[in-house]
């Protein structure tokens, strides 16, 4: 089981963006082998970016192939925030903001150590091994 962050779910989802190219293969492959954990934050992040920058025509039928995915969804609840800011009390000063805490805490919640991302401080966290197929 891996988590995708939200900025290589943009990278997927927009063809448009320099990167898209860089982790179109590897996205296919894990969305074919790989249990997917998904979290609310994130997937609200991906509603919000592909309306945003694609519009509401080809942003939504984006976003009906995104959310239809057989994701294992993690939902943000009381206990989740409140991991999360024992997370950000952790790894604030490394640049890791609550979003981030939260993916970090759905992790923990659910024994997930692999984490697809570009963003570098999640990278920097010595308990997530990070994949980054954009670089």
């Amino acid at each position: 089981m891996l988590v995708i962050d939200s900025n290589v779910w943009a990278y997927f989802l927009d063809s448009t963006l320099p990167e898209h190219e860089r982790v179109k293969e590897a996205m296919r492959r894990y969305l074919e082998e790989e249990e997917v954990l998904m979290t609310t934050v994130v997937q609200l992040e991906i509603v919000h970016y592909l309306v945003k920058r694609l519009g509401p025509v080809l942003g939504g039928e984006k976003l009906d192939v995104f959310l239809n995915y057989p994701f294992t969804l993690d939902v943000l609840d009381y206990d989740l925030v409140l991991k999360a800011g024992q997370v950000l009390r952790r790894y604030s000063h490394m640049g890791i903001g609550a979003r981030d805490a939260s993916i970090i805490a759905s992790m923990r919640r659910n024994g997930v150590t692999r984490l697809v991302t570009h963003d570098s401080a999640l990278k920097r966290i010595e308990e997530i091994e990070t994949i980054d197929p954009a670089g």
